[in-house]
This record gives structure tokens, C-alpha cells and sequence, in this order.
């Protein structure tokens, strides 16, 4: 999926996206995606499909998902499950 249809996607649920790139410091930097607005924060790297959340305090808990899909990843910061 294009990065076009992915913002998209978000922005439809009512969300806002940030891109990031990570600086490893060696080799070609990743992207990803900060999905922000709903029950919680969600960071979508589509390279490799991980989707990770950090805990909400006395809400949720850590989510790490390692093959997801940019619906599940807007799934989880709307419902935060």
C-alpha cells in the first residue's frame, strides 16, 4: 500500500499521522507512522508491519503486534485493544 492510502485510511477514522524517519545510524533510516488522537498513541512501521504501543497507565498495556496492517494499527489507537 502507497503512503497516500495509508494516511488516508487514518485520517477517515478521525485520527492524525505523523511520518518519522529513525536514524540507526548504519544504513538506509526506517520510516514510520504515529498515529495519534484516539484511546492511544500507536507507532506503525510499514516495512516491517510492526505496530507498537506503549502502556497507558491504568488502561492498557503494552501492545506489540509484529505483522500487522495499517487497519489494525488504527484499530488498536481508536479502541486501544
Amino acid at each position: 500500500m502507497n503512503e497516500q492510502r495509508m494516511i488516508e485510511k487514518v485520517l477517515a477514522a478521525g485520527l492524525s499521522v505523523a511520518q518519522h524517519d529513525n536514524s540507526q545510524g548504519f544504513g538506509k533510516p526506517t520510516e514510520h507512522y504515529s498515529i495519534i488522537g484516539g484511546a492511544r498513541r500507536v507507532e506503525f512501521y510499514p516495512s516491517t508491519g510492526m505496530i507498537f504501543s506503549n502502556p497507558v497507565k491504568d488502561k492498557f498495556k503494552q501492545a506489540r503486534i509484529p505483522r500487522g496492517n495499517i487497519d489494525r494499527a488504527t484499530k488498536l489507537a481508536v479502541t486501544g485493544k
